[in-house]
């Protein structure tokens, strides 16, 4: 009897937490979030519609729980979903939504189709993706974008295929299976891979791959897309195409030049000296990360290693230029307990520059504890965008 009171108390436990993984459902990361306004610009004639129909295809598989920068992948990909579809301007649009990771199983392959397709509306869809919780299980991305052509077949016209996951998907072939589905539908299919998560090597190139095996459209990694300018201008290269002016025919005028190398030409470069080899934004600067600690640490996380040797890469290109550390924190303290703190973390940074041989008299560090907030104190979001290092560079 004991025995039997033993295995029933247990599978009780264990349904009862699977059932909890499966309904947990991660709150907005930013949930102070304004979408922009596309609607003016289409409506004034500078957009028009370029697509008929978009599909979005949903990693809530195992490797989901791995975190990045404070937050779950699977939460970076919720909150992505939904500022994306705050984000989209009203449009006749027919549209879908499938997942892929068991729910129960964590050796599971499971793929669901959680809406669609079926006509577009914000509301429709934004109630679909509340459904979604927490997955588990193995990461049967190929069986999902299989799925997905059929899912597409009463889709008419040009179709825009969403594709969100973390990027890990060793074993399976979700290229191979996109290039199945290019020959069914061809030119008017489009691929846009969005990476959540770390973006170690191999997870970018897998997500490149599936964006080339496309042929049209591109990869790009959710953390560029986290301001409401920067989501939408993708929101915008992704279900719009922008209308040329029709103007008189004249000559055209010499093509600008690109003095600094950067791949931006001189007439929309806005930093016409930005250092040979450097990462640029669309203005033409030096785009340097920031690096963010836990609470209360100054220890270096291992994600941002690659932004480090990164800024150590460029200055070795480029001798003459040096760089001043800038150590923040959030307003949780004493004003001089954060001081020291900001102190520690610019220190942190520079200490992982010397190591990558960059002298020291090109380096320079100061703090300002908690006195120049880049967001609000009041969410624990926004305390975690002020404990950072920024960086600024001089010639």
């Amino acid at each position: 009897m004991k025995k039997i009171l033993s295995n029933t108390v247990l599978v009780f436990l264990i349904g009862t937490f699977l059932f909890g993984c499966a309904a947990y459902k991660p709150s907005l990361i930013d949930p102070s979030f304004q979408a922009m306004d596309l609607n003016s610009q289409l409506q004034a004639g500078e957009y028009e519609q370029k697509i008929d129909n978009f599909y979005v295809i949903l990693d809530r598989s195992g490797s989901k729980e791995e975190t990045y920068r404070g937050h779950t992948n699977f939460a970076i990909a919720n909150d992505f979903l939904t500022r994306m579809n705050a984000t989209i301007p009203d449009m006749d649009l027919t549209s879908g939504l499938r997942t892929f990771g068991a729910t129960y199983n964590p050796f599971g392959k499971e793929t669901h189709l959680i809406y669609g397709p079926t006509t577009y509306s914000k509301q429709g869809f934004q109630d679909a993706l509340e459904t979604v919780g927490w997955g588990g299980g193995l990461s049967p991305a190929d069986e999902a974008l299989n799925a997905a052509g059929s899912d597409m077949m009463p889709f008419q016209g040009k179709t825009a295929l969403i594709f969100v996951g973390d990027g890990q998907y060793k074993g399976y072939d979700p290229a191979g299976a996109v290039k199945q589905m290019k020959n069914s539908y061809g030119d008017n299919l489009c691929v846009y891979p969005v990476l959540v998560g770390s973006e170690d090597p191999a997870s970018v190139e897998t997500m490149k791959e599936i964006a080339d095996a496309g042929g049209c459209g591109y990869y790009q990694s959710a953390k560029y897309l986290d301001t409401p300018q920067n989501l939408a201008s993708w929101v915008a290269a992704v279900f719009l195409t922008e209308v040329e002016k029709t103007a008189e025919v004249v000559a055209p005028p010499p093509k600008p030049g690109d003095s600094d190398g950067d791949g931006l030409t001189d007439d929309i470069d806005q930093c016409s000296d930005t250092p040979m080899g450097a990462p640029v934004n669309d203005r033409g600067c030096w785009l340097i990360e920031n690096v963010y600690f836990d609470f209360d640490k100054s220890d270096i996380k291992p994600e941002f290693y690659a932004t480090l040797a990164e800024i150590a890469d460029v200055m070795k290109q480029n001798p003459d230029i040096a760089v001043r550390i800038e150590g923040h924190t959030d307003h949780l303290g004493t004003e001089k307990y954060n001081e020291g703190l900001g102190d520690k973390r610019a220190m942190a940074a520079k200490q992982y520059l010397l190591n990558q041989g960059i002298p020291e008299d090109r380096i320079s560090t100061a703090s300002f504890g908690y006195s120049m907030p880049a967001a609000t104190n009041e969410t624990e979001w926004g305390r975690a965008r002020n404990r950072r290092d920024e960086f600024k560079w001089t010639r």
